[in-house]
């Protein structure tokens, strides 16, 4: 079993009371903005044994795409993104001997991405209508409103089409399931993300550079240091090649 996740982590992330001022001091302060912030992603390998296996830990710095900045760190992800670093994946799970493994995720929209040529709503009724007529979809006419044929063929797609990471892993022989939403017991690798980056924050003081703070996320967890460290990590810009370095 894999759990897979993906998390962020603020430069002035900070998880303990200890407070940055004086109380005597009679000069306001401005409290600090929370920064730049890691982005990083991982699975966790559960073979049964009492150690698991951190792989495919990427870390990179997020921050503004497409000129704006981002407030959810999940569109620091997109599906080009995910497929080439799933792909990955799979070779480490594979060069430690495992076979018919079981990839467990949430339902984020870059985990369940179809292939690019699978018709879309925004689509020219045509188009769509060209779909309907390609899948042997028979009870859709082309006198029909976009939206019913839409409808139509949308259903179909749904029962029909894999998200691009599923075929990947059957392609394999392994196999893709994602979690109920709602349900982070079910997303064990969630709990390990809150418990690294509460140590993580509970070191951060007013001196803590951007640095620190990737020395601290790297060495919160044994596994991740033993990962990083074999591999010569080294953090890259977003835009940067996926997981160059590791």
């Amino acid at each position: 079993m894999v759990y897979l996740d993906e998390s962020f982590i603020h430069h002035h992330y900070s998880r303990h009371s200890d407070s940055l001022y004086d109380p005597t001091d009679d000069v306001t302060t401005k409290r600090k903005h929370k920064g730049r912030r890691y982005c990083f992603i991982a699975g966790i390998l559960d073979d049964g044994s009492d150690v698991s296996h951190l792989l495919g830990l990427d870390i990179f710095v997020g921050g503004k795409k497409n000129g704006k900045v981002v407030k959810d760190y999940h569109s620091m992800f997109n599906h080009d993104y995910f497929v080439q670093w799933f792909g990955k994946l799979l070779d480490e799970v594979e060069e430690l001997g495992w076979s018919s493994a079981v990839f467990v995720m949430d339902n984020a929209k870059y985990h369940t991405g179809k292939p690019k040529s699978t018709p879309k709503g925004t689509w020219r009724k045509s188009d769509l209508y060209q779909a309907c007529v390609d899948n042997t979809l028979t009870d859709v006419a082309p006198t029909d409103l976009k939206s019913a044929i839409w409808k139509t063929l949308n259903k179909h797609l749904d029962e029909h089409v894999l998200p691009v990471v599923v075929t990947m892993a059957q392609a394999r022989g392994h196999h893709v399931v994602y979690a109920a939403p709602g349900f982070s017991e079910l997303q064990p690798i969630e709990m390990v993300w809150a418990n690294v980056k509460g140590t993580v924050g509970r070191a951060y003081t007013s001196t803590t550079t951007f640095q620190d703070v990737l020395d601290r996320l790297v060495n919160s967890s044994p596994a991740m240091t033993q990962v990083v460290l074999n591999r010569g990590h080294r953090v890259p810009t977003l835009g940067e090649p996926t997981r160059k370095g590791i």
